[in-house]
């Protein structure tokens, strides 16, 4: 299977202030950034003096900006050039980071189209990726950086240059989490993925769980109609442990009863949405695709399948333990004669159930098997008494 371009590549890279001192001070890299002139392979992690052959070319690249500023005049460039001398001189770390986009994801995604370039598009994404970035490193208060967006190599990048300005740290190596953060900050940024989610939580939330929440297995309906999912239900019940504290589904306590947890999701989703439950899954297949297509072919497009699946089957798990629960609860109370049986109610309340669902029957053949159904309840209910 062929490798999978990703949209977004992310690159981190440090230097100190000792190693600056041998190629040049951090105000050049700003420098650097800024100018109009850049090699077609600055993607290129590369110390100062690389950085002279660059500047000799003759290709296109953006003004620099900031994280409260989308276009850096020459005041502030001689005041960011201060400040980052300042810095090397009080022993900051100059972080140089790279954001190199796929140009055919972003023609996709209306961000490139022939010569134009939603620069202000891309200069919020970054800010946003960025400030998440310093935000999971710590450094969100104790940070200046300035970037800018160059177009000269065959993929669209964003070249981001930061210092500290106190406190400052000798770890300069990012943290995957934090890179991994920023790309996603960019990428939502860029491209409205909310109807998607809502999509999948819809599904889940408001379809399946609050019709299950709704849905008692104790129903005479349910009884009547819905013998196998009613069984599954009691089954359950008399597999989970006598702690009722460990009734919740992730609970290591009841991992022998959750693969019977999940069998009654299954056909519950089965019989009442299964066409909608299609729809979900190739929904969800959609998504993948595109997670690795953002991220490129890696475990972390199917871990969003997986977490999806999950979340399914987590508060399905959770809403079935709960009327467990409850029907735990009046069974120990029926047992105890603190509740009676009320046989003529039931008996009544079977037979309005029959007769309705027999009328809404046109079928014969259906007829005869409800009434199949309907004898067979009546004697269940004869031998509980």
């Amino acid at each position: 299977m062929s490798e999978i371009t990703p949209a977004i590549v992310m690159k981190s890279k440090f230097v100190t202030p000792s190693q600056r001192e041998k190629s040049g001070n951090y105000q050049e890299f700003i420098n650097y950034m800024d100018r109009k002139d850049t090699h077609a392979h600055e993607n290129e992690f590369l110390e100062y003096e690389d950085y002279q052959d660059y500047m000799a070319n003759d290709e296109k690249s953006t003004g620099l900006f900031s994280s409260n500023s989308d276009s850096l005049n020459e005041n502030d460039k001689e005041y960011m050039k201060s400040l980052f001398e300042k810095c090397q001189d009080n022993g900051s770390i100059l972080w140089q980071d790279v954001l190199s986009f796929d140009n055919k994801w972003l023609e996709e995604n209306g961000i490139v189209a022939d010569t134009f370039i939603d620069e202000k598009r891309l200069k919020q994404a970054t800010r946003r990726g960025i400030n998440e970035m310093l935000k999971k490193e710590g450094l969100q208060d104790t940070t200046k950086w300035t970037a800018a967006i160059h177009y000269n190599t065959d993929n669209i990048h964003v070249h981001i240059a930061t210092v500290q300005t106190s406190n400052f740290i000798e770890r300069g190596k990012r943290k995957l989490g934090s890179l991994e953060s920023a790309k996603s900050k960019v990428i939502n940024n860029l491209i409205d993925k909310s109807k998607d989610y809502e999509k999948f939580n819809y599904f889940i939330r408001e379809q399946v769980i609050s019709k299950k929440r709704e849905d008692d297995m104790s129903s005479i309906k349910n009884k009547l109609i819905n013998r196998d999912l009613v069984k599954q239900f009691k089954h359950i019940h008399q597999l989970l442990p006598d702690d009722k504290r460990l009734w919740k589904y992730n609970m290591n306590g009841i991992a022998n009863t959750r693969k019977e947890i999940d069998k009654f999701t299954t056909m519950y989703v089965e019989k009442h949405f299964k066409k909608e439950f299609e729809e979900f899954k190739k929904s969800l297949d959609k998504e993948v695709e595109n997670h690795k297509r953002l991220y490129g072919n890696r475990e972390k497009a199917e871990k969003y399948r997986e977490t999806k699946m999950n979340d399914l089957y987590t508060r399905m798990g959770n809403t079935v333990l709960n009327e467990v629960k409850t029907y735990d609860k009046e069974k120990s109370l029926f047992s105890s004669g603190h509740i009676k049986s009320n046989g003529f109610k039931e008996y009544r309340d079977l037979n309005n159930a029959f007769f309705r669902i027999n009328r809404a029957m046109k079928n014969e053949t259906q007829n005869y098997k409800n009434l199949n159904e309907f004898e067979k309840l009546q004697r269940e209910k004869e031998m509980e008494r």
